[in-house]
């Protein structure tokens, strides 16, 4: 038989120690945002859309490498220095998002176009991820 002999303040300080383990794990210097993001499945594509708001295309970088498709950029601080600023809910800072495509598909034609901050992925199926449809012969 084992016997566990605790005092409050034993539990107290086990709790402290495990709470500054946790924030000091979870602590992150440079806070990467997101941005919300849908997609959807065709028979011959997929389509991803992002929205990013008040980004140009040049400010949005794109990848795709080993399964993974890859969109990052950085919102610019344009704050004025002079004003006092009461509140702000501007993206500062920069994101990152990352899908991971299992199905096989054209890496060479996938195309991305952006139109009033709303960005449009189009990634091509290859041939061996569309769906086939089996014709079924009347006996």
């Amino acid at each position: 038989m084992t016997l566990y002999v605790r005092n409050p303040e034993m539990v107290a300080e086990a709790r402290r120690r495990m709470m500054r383990k946790m924030i000091e794990n979870s602590f992150n210097a440079e806070r990467v945002l997101s941005f919300p993001m849908e997609m959807k499945s065709a028979n011959d594509e997929y389509t991803l859309t992002g929205m990013l708001p008040g980004l140009s295309a040049d400010e949005v970088n794109i990848q795709f490498n080993n399964g993974l498709l890859t969109i990052e950029g950085e919102y610019q601080d344009i704050r004025d220095e002079n004003a006092e600023y009461l509140f702000s809910e501007l993206p500062v800072g920069k994101f990152s998002r990352s899908i991971e495509i299992d199905d096989p598909i054209v890496p060479d034609k996938i195309e991305a176009s952006m139109k009033d901050g709303v960005l449009t992925i189009r990634i091509p199926k290859a041939e061996e991820a569309k769906p086939k449809s089996i014709k079924i012969i009347a006996k």
